[in-house]
Order: C-alpha cells, then structure tokens, then sequence
C-alpha cells in the first residue's frame, strides 16, 4: 500500500470512530497486534481495523445495526 492510500484510509478509519463516537457508541483504540492489525474495542467487542472499515463502507455504523453486527462478530473463531 502506497504512503497516500495509507494516508487516505486512516482519514476514512477515523472518521468511521468519530462517527460511532457522536452516535453515542463507545469506542477505544487503536491497538495493534504485533502482526500489525489494528484493533478497536466498540461497546464490548473487539473489532478489526478490516471490520470496521467494512462496516463503514456498509453504511453500518448505526447502534441499532451495530449490535446484532457485534453478536455475529462474536460468535466467530479466533
């Protein structure tokens, strides 16, 4: 990933945390894994920089629509 498509999805990923933060859904981090991958805690799941961007992307970041994302999120495999 080039150094402006980074920069550009990290504008898009803390818009996504500000928007859920507005809305009234709490939200901390990032964490990184020493892998790389960023984690947030959004109410009280953890979510996947990947996750959500997706949910983002979806137009998803409601909190009626966010917990039922979060019960499929957590009935996945680690």
């Amino acid at each position: 990933m080039g150094i402006l498509a980074y920069r550009k999805q990290r504008k898009v990923l803390n818009s996504a945390v500000q928007t859920m933060r507005t809305r009234g859904i709490a939200v901390s981090g990032p964490y990184r894994r020493r892998d790389g991958t960023l984690l947030f805690s959004v109410a009280d799941c953890v979510v996947t920089e990947e996750e959500l961007l997706r949910l983002r992307r979806d137009e998803r970041l409601e909190a009626s629509n966010l917990h039922e994302i979060l019960a499929a999120i957590k009935e996945r495999p680690s």
